[in-house]
């Protein structure tokens, strides 16, 4: 009679047991649930830097005036990175082909020759890489050349950029 008691014992424990189990497989299934759509719902909208952590240095400088065109820029990370994407663009002309390749290999300079760049306000350079965990940073950086060239930054101060544009992410409705 002792064995069935402490069989029977056990069974009562491992039932009281199951719901105890099944509320916390849940509530950590919703939890994390929560999180991706929290984590989804967020964007880099384009225009906004945003070099996560990442310390890099560039040629042409941000903001920098050069007395020419320059025939190529450089990127300088800190640390290794795959860089994703390079874009010129040019506030008239739109995207300028300059020819950029992805290379899977990861890095920390990079450089990219340019075409013959007519004369304009300003450039601006954006990039996106991937750091050492696979997370995509995107920012960019701003230059001009010329005689008679102003800092890009001069041209930016009369745009509004204080307006916070927010998309409406439609997953979450």
């Amino acid at each position: 009679m002792g064995v069935v008691r402490s069989v029977k014992s056990r069974n009562l424990v491992s039932q009281s047991r199951k719901p105890f189990v099944s509320l916390l497989l849940s509530l950590s299934f919703l939890f994390s649930l929560s999180a991706s759509s929290l984590v989804l719902g967020q964007h880099v909208m384009p225009g906004m830097s945003d070099h996560g952590g990442l310390q890099l240095s560039t040629v042409p400088a941000d903001d920098e005036v050069v007395a020419k065109a320059p025939q190529s820029i450089m990127l300088n990370f800190e640390s290794e990175v795959r860089l994703v994407k390079l874009a010129l663009k040019e506030t008239k002309q739109g995207e300028i082909l300059i020819d950029f390749r992805y290379n899977p290999a990861v890095g920390m300079q990079y450089m990219q020759l340019l075409p013959s760049l007519a004369a304009a306000d300003y450039y601006k350079v954006e990039w996106a890489a991937l750091d050492a965990s696979g997370k995509l940073v995107k920012g960019s950086f701003y230059f001009s050349f010329g005689d008679e060239a102003k800092p890009p930054s001069s041209y930016m101060q009369g745009m509004d950029h204080n307006m916070q544009i927010i998309s409406p992410d439609y997953r979450l409705l």
